[in-house]
């Protein structure tokens, strides 16, 4: 009976154990996003000029519109990622063809929409950089989200076995 006590005691233990690894990795992964959530608002009011006025109306606006954008691809994604291009049927390959049209004009409604707002609080000769600015972006928090991830990873001990094959 104190075997089973003590195995089950020895459980709970190491649950509660992972459950607080879990939490650990779970809050310092925020905060990365965090980190890189700073960073690319930083990087856009550095590369667009942005003043503080500019900077707190464009990034709500900036956010929806990107956020919508991501749901547009995603419904169009989830509905052809099983599907093989190059083996559409023709009346398959004109739906692909209208979704993806389709797709793009949702693009382009949901720049314009944003753009339309952002006019209202930034001048245009901002507004029209944005496009630019966001592949800049992209790439740098690319580069950063990847320098996190180093620091993260214990590279591995290597045996001897190993290093005798080389």
């Amino acid at each position: 009976m104190q075997v089973k006590i003590k195995f089950i005691v020895f459980l709970v233990i190491v649950f509660i154990h992972c459950q607080t690894k879990a939490q650990t990795l779970d809050s310092a992964r925020e905060a990365q996003i965090d980190a890189l959530k700073d960073y690319r608002e930083t990087l856009f009011n550095d590369k667009l000029k942005l003043t503080a006025i500019e900077s707190k109306e464009f990034f709500p606006v900036y956010d929806l519109y990107m956020s919508e954008l991501k749901k547009a691809k995603k419904v169009f994604r989830n509905k052809w990622k099983k599907t093989s291009i190059e083996s559409l049927s023709e009346s398959d390959a004109m739906e692909y063809y209208n979704d993806a049209l389709l797709l793009q004009q949702k693009e382009i409604d949901l720049f314009k929409d944003a753009c339309e707002k952002l006019k209202l609080v930034m001048p245009m000769t901002k507004i029209i950089l944005i496009s630019k600015v966001e592949r800049e972006v992209r790439l740098k928090l690319i580069e950063k989200a990847d320098k996190m991830k180093v620091k993260r990873v214990k590279s591995k001990p290597k045996l001897e076995s190993e290093s005798n094959i080389k």
